[in-house]
């Protein structure tokens, strides 16, 4: 066993080998795109499976895969990660994409921000435990695409606190009702910079989102208290 965790290349060294090759990522990307015949509803779910085959192709190249235990594809949607590449430490890869069009009431407008969701306030503590605050990184496809137009602008690839977003009260911008973290701006620079950066912060929301949910909830009991004796 322990032999064979040596001979495991590393996973920084694998994260430095995919972003040296962005841009040919993005090429295969953009060459996948004007081959196929994708629709603006359902790209960001097709293109996962090419965005696969290309980096299974670039670690395979380069000595990080030999054979299909190297490494495992999600076998469903709600599986985390995506992609996981059995490095020493293993890196765990998602893949996300945003559209920069929107429909809106039948008419196309640019957008800022795709509202992905970037995994819950409850999942990330699950997933570092696992993996390690700095062994997650994200593949996020920027794309143009509408009933016209089709096109994939970029490709970013850094550790997953790089793309979220902060919210006006300087706390992780997440969705209320399931704790769910949301990005940043498409052309906003990281507001989170370090994983020590993260954890303060995630900490600090969950305690945020906690108190705010207490709070409505009491004042919906104190409401059903008032009809109640209204009623009476």
């Amino acid at each position: 066993m322990l032999l064979e965790k040596e001979k495991r290349k590393s996973g920084n060294e694998a994260i430095r080998v995919l972003i040296s090759l962005k841009t040919k990522i993005l090429r295969d990307l953009k060459e996948v795109v004007n081959a196929g015949d994708f629709d603006y509803r359902t790209f960001g779910t097709a293109i996962e499976k090419h965005l696969t085959d290309i980096i299974v192709s670039i670690f395979e190249k380069a000595g990080f895969i030999k054979n299909n235990k190297d490494y495992i594809v999600a076998p469903h949607k709600n599986y985390f990660p995506d992609f996981e590449l059995k490095t020493a430490p293993p890196i765990a890869i998602e893949f996300k994409s945003g559209n920069r069009n929107q429909n809106r009431q039948g008419k196309w407008a640019t957008v800022k921000n795709s509202e992905n969701d970037m995994g819950t306030l409850n999942e990330w503590p699950k997933r570092i435990k696992k993996f390690g605050g700095k062994n997650i990184y994200y593949i996020f496809v920027i794309y143009n695409f509408s009933e016209k137009t089709k096109q994939v602008q970029n490709v970013e690839i850094a550790p997953f606190y790089e793309f979220l977003g902060l919210n006006k009260s300087k706390f992780i911008k997440y969705r209320e009702k399931d704790g769910n973290l949301r990005p940043k701006n498409f052309d906003a620079k990281p507001p989170i910079k370090t994983f020590e950066q993260f954890e303060q912060l995630i900490n600090k929301t969950a305690v945020y989102r906690s108190r705010r949910i207490i709070k409505k909830h009491r004042q919906i009991i104190k409401d059903v208290q008032n009809i109640k004796k209204g009623m009476d």
